[in-house]
C-alpha cells in the first residue's frame, strides 16, 4: 500500500525511519519532547528547526514542510513502495559532460562517475514534459546566464546526440572551441545561423553562420533549473 506523507507529522515519522526519537532528537540538536510533539501535531516547528531537520533527513526544506517538492532526497532514502512513483537522476560534474556525451553511459552510469542520485517525481516530470530518458543533473559553474540561471543553480538536462539543425531556439549546453559553455541559442533564417546568447549584459553575444569556419557543437538541453533565492 502506498505510504501516505500528506501531514508534517507523516514527513517526519518517514525521515525519522527506523531511528529513535532520542537518536533523531540528538543529531538535530533538539530536545526530545519536542519531537514528539511534531509528530503528534502538538506544536509546529521554526524555520530553524525545519532547516536542521531536513538537513539531519537529507530531505529538501520545501518536501518536509509542504510535501510539494518534486525533489525529495538520495534514491537509497526512499522507501521501496515509493520507488514506482519516481525517477532516479543521476548528477554528473559539469567538466564530465562530454565523457557522458560520448560514450552515452547515461541510461546506465557507473555509480563512480555520479556525484549522487536525485529522486523525482514521476509525475511531476511527466506533467513537466521530461519524458526523455537521457535526463541528468549538473550543477551551473558559470554567470554568462544570470539572471536566468546563476552559477550554482541546479539544472535538469537532457543530454544526447542533438543536430544543430532541430535547434530552434532555448538554453543549451555547447561545446565551442573545445570549452563547454551554456548560450541561449536562436536560429536566424535571413542570417542563416545561430545567435549564441548570454542573458548577463555584461558578456558579448555571437553570431555563427552556417557556413562560418567556427562551428559548434550541441552538448545537452537545459530543460528546467532550480533557482537559488537571493538575499
Amino acid at each position: 500500500m502506498k505510504q501516505n506523507y500528506s501531514t508534517f507529522a507523516k514527513r517526519l515519522k518517514y525521515i525519522i525511519g527506523d531511528d529513535s526519537l532520542l537518536s533523531f532528537s540528538k543529531k538535530c540538536r533538539l530536545s526530545e519532547s519536542a519531537i514528539r510533539k511534531y509528530i503528534r501535531e502538538e506544536s509546529e516547528p521554526t524555520l530553524q528547526n525545519l532547516l536542521t531537520m531536513a538537513d539531519v533527513g537529507k530531505v529538501s526544506v520545501a518536501w518536509l514542510a509542504t510535501g510539494s517538492d518534486p525533489f525529495l532526497s538520495n534514491a537509497n532514502l526512499l522507501p521501496k513502495d515509493t520507488k514506482n512513483i519516481v525517477i532516479t537522476l543521476p548528477e554528473i560534474e559539469f567538466n564530465r559532460l562530454l565523457e557522458f556525451y560520448n560514450e552515452n553511459v547515461l541510461l546506465s552510469p557507473p555509480k563512480e562517475k555520479i556525484i549522487t542520485e536525485w529522486v523525482i517525481s514521476r509525475d511531476w516530470l511527466s506533467r513537466s514534459g521530461l519524458v526523455n530518458d537521457n535526463l541528468a543533473i549538473v550543477q551551473i559553474p558559470y554567470n554568462n546566464m544570470a539572471n536566468t540561471i546563476k552559477s550554482g543553480d541546479v539544472a535538469i538536462i537532457s543530454l544526447g546526440k542533438n543536430e544543430l539543425t532541430r535547434v530552434l531556439t532555448g538554453i543549451y549546453i555547447i561545446l565551442l572551441n573545445d570549452k563547454l559553455l551554456i548560450k541561449r541559442i536562436q536560429y536566424d533564417p535571413i542570417e542563416d545561423g545561430y545567435h549564441l546568447i548570454n542573458d548577463n549584459a555584461t558578456f558579448a553575444n555571437h553570431l555563427i553562420k552556417k557556413n562560418s569556419s567556427t562551428q559548434f557543437q550541441v552538448v545537452a538541453k537545459i530543460e528546467h533549473v532550480l533557482t537559488n533565492v537571493s538575499d
